[in-house]
C-alpha cells in the first residue's frame, strides 16, 4: 500500500515524500487527535535510492512540493532526513529549472543550509513559524530552542530566498499580541506573504484546545483586515469562508513585490472582470487563467475610483509563469463544470449534491449553473460526525458522515410522487477530495455502497 501511495503522491500531486519524522510536538498537530480507524500512514526516512526512483514521476512543469501532505502520508520535517541535500541535488540535476516548494519549521536551517538553498533556486520556502515569541513557540510547538527558527527567517531574507510565512492562529492560548508580533516579524524579515490558519480540533481534543469555530473565524477575519491595513505584504486567512451576501468575483488580495502583477500596476482590492477577453466568475478561475496565459490582458475594476468601468492591464510574463497575484481560494469553477457535465451525462431529473459545511455557502452561489442542466438540484451540507469538533472540510468527510446525512435527508424530505420506493434522487454527487484514487475514504471504505440508500447513481466530482 505505501509504495503505491508514494507513487500516487509523486505522479499525481507532484509531492515528493521524504519522511514523517518531525522534531517538534505542536499542540495543534492533527495526528494526535485522529479517531481510531483513520488510514493515514507514517513513513520512516525513505532511502535515497527510493527517493531517486520517485523523482522521474514528478512533473517539472508544475511546482515540485516537499514537506507537505497531499495524499494519506503524514509529512514531517524534511530537514530531519539524513539525505535531504542529496535528494534536492538529484531533483536539481534532473530538473534544473523546476520550481521547488519546501515547507519547513525552520529549526534546522542554519547559515550553511540557507546558503545551499540559495544556489538551488528557483525555489520558495514555506516557513511554518506559528509564533515569533519564545513563549509562544514553547507553548505551541514545544520548541526548546526558539531562536533557531527566528534566525532562519532572517537568514532566508538576507539570502534572497523567497519565503512565505504561516501561523496556526491560537490566540486563546498565546494572546492576540503574539499573532500581531509574528505577522510583523515575518514582514520585517522579508516574507512575501503571510498565511493565518484557523486551527481545527476533533472530538478527541483536550478541552483547553477547543473554541467556537465561527466566532474565532470572525475574530481572525477582523484581525487580518486590521493587520493588512498596516502591512505592505499580502496577509491571508485560511480557510476563506463565504460571508453573508458574498458575491463571486475575482478580487485580488494582494501582489508580490517586484512581480509582473505589481509592474502591471495591480494591487489588493482590484477586481478582475475578464482575462484575455473572457469573463471570469471567481478568484480561482481568474488566478488559473492568468497563470496559463502569456502576456494576459486583464479587464480590471478598481473600487473607489471616480471613473466608471474597467481598465486594461497587461501582465508581462510567459505561459505557465507565476504572475505574482495573490488571491483567496473561493470556488473551483472547473468542479462546477464537472458537476453540470455529470448531471447532463446522466440526464438526471433530481440530483442530490453533498458537500461540507464550509463549502456549502460557496456552492450555493453555483446552484443556478446546475439548475440549468436539471429540473431539481438539492444541495446539502454534511456535518462531520466521525472527526467531530470543529472539523468542517470536505476532504475529511467519511462514508459514515455521508450515510448519516442521507438518512436524515430522507427522514425530513418527503419522497416525490412518481418515484419508486426507496428512490429519492436519480443522481448522488459527492466531493472527490474525500476519496482516494480508488474511491475509498479515510477509513478505507468505498463510496459506491451509498447508492443503496437512495437507489441513485453515485459519482464523485
Amino acid at each position: 500500500m505505501i509504495p503505491f501511495m508514494l507513487w500516487e503522491s509523486a505522479s499525481k500531486e507532484n509531492v515528493l515524500p521524504l519522511t514523517s519524522t518531525c522534531n517538534l510536538r505542536c499542540v495543534f498537530c492533527s495526528n494526535r487527535q485522529n479517531p481510531r480507524g483513520v488510514r493515514v500512514s507514517a513513513v520512516p526516512h525513505l532511502s535515497l535510492p527510493l527517493v531517486k526512483s520517485l523523482i522521474p514521476c514528478l512533473d517539472p512543469g508544475r511546482k515540485i512540493i516537499i514537506g507537505e501532505a497531499a495524499t494519506r502520508i503524514n509529512e514531517g520535517e524534511p530537514f530531519t532526513h539524513p539525505h535531504i541535500w542529496q535528494a534536492l541535488e538529484a531533483i536539481r540535476e534532473r530538473y534544473p529549472q523546476a520550481m521547488l516548494q519546501i515547507t519547513t519549521n525552520g529549526t534546522l536551517l542554519d547559515r550553511v543550509a540557507v546558503k545551499r538553498l540559495a544556489v538551488m533556486q528557483p525555489l520558495e520556502v514555506n516557513l511554518s513559524l506559528n509564533s515569533a515569541t519564545p513563549e509562544g513557540r514553547r507553548l505551541l510547538m514545544g520548541d526548546c530552542n526558539p531562536g533557531w527558527a527566528l534566525d532562519a527567517a532572517r537568514l532566508l531574507g538576507d539570502a534572497g530566498v523567497t519565503c512565505h510565512g504561516s501561523l496556526v492562529a491560537m490566540p486563546h492560548l498565546v494572546g492576540w499580541p503574539d499573532l500581531e508580533a509574528t505577522c510583523s516579524f515575518l514582514q520585517d524579515q522579508g516574507a512575501a506573504t503571510v498565511r493565518v490558519f484557523l486551527p481545527g480540533f476533533t472530538k478527541l481534543a483536550a478541552s483547553w484546545l477547543r473554541f467556537d469555530p465561527l466566532a474565532m473565524h470572525r475574530k481572525l477575519s477582523l484581525f487580518v483586515h486590521r493587520q493588512q491595513e498596516r502591512m505592505q505584504i499580502p496577509l491571508l486567512l485560511e480557510p476563506f469562508l463565504a460571508g453573508t451576501g458574498e458575491q463571486l468575483q475575482a478580487e485580488v488580495a494582494g501582489v508580490l513585490a517586484g512581480s509582473p502583477a505589481e509592474l502591471a500596476d495591480l494591487q489588493g482590492g482590484d477586481v478582475i472582470r475578464a482575462v484575455g477577453g473572457r469573463q471570469v466568475r471567481c478568484r480561482v478561475e481568474a488566478f488559473h487563467m492568468v497563470e496559463q496565459l502569456g502576456r494576459p490582458v486583464l479587464d480590471v475594476e478598481r473600487p473607489g475610483l471616480t471613473s466608471a468601468g474597467t481598465e486594461l492591464r497587461c501582465i508581462v510574463k510567459k505561459r505557465g509563469e507565476a504572475s505574482g497575484l495573490v488571491m483567496n481560494y473561493d470556488l473551483d469553477w472547473e468542479m462546477v463544470g464537472r458537476v453540470a457535465g455529470a448531471i447532463r451525462h446522466h440526464r438526471a431529473r433530481r440530483v442530490l449534491v453533498l458537500t461540507s459545511a464550509w463549502g456549502l455557502p460557496w456552492l450555493q452561489l453555483a446552484l443556478p449553473e446546475w439548475e440549468r442542466a436539471c429540473g431539481e438540484v438539492r444541495l446539502e451540507a454534511v456535518p462531520n460526525r466521525f472527526f467531530g469538533g470543529s472539523i468542517a472540510a470536505a476532504g475529511l468527510l467519511t462514508t459514515f458522515d455521508f450515510a448519516t446525512a442521507i438518512k436524515n435527508i430522507k427522514n425530513r424530505v418527503p419522497r416525490p410522487e412518481g418515484t419508486r420506493r426507496g428512490q429519492d434522487y436519480d443522481l448522488l454527487l459527492l466531493p472527490g477530495v474525500a476519496f482516494d484514487s480508488r474511491g475509498r475514504d479515510l477509513l478505507g471504505r468505498p463510496y459506491t455502497h451509498l447508492g443503496a440508500l437512495t437507489k441513485a447513481d453515485v459519482r464523485i466530482v
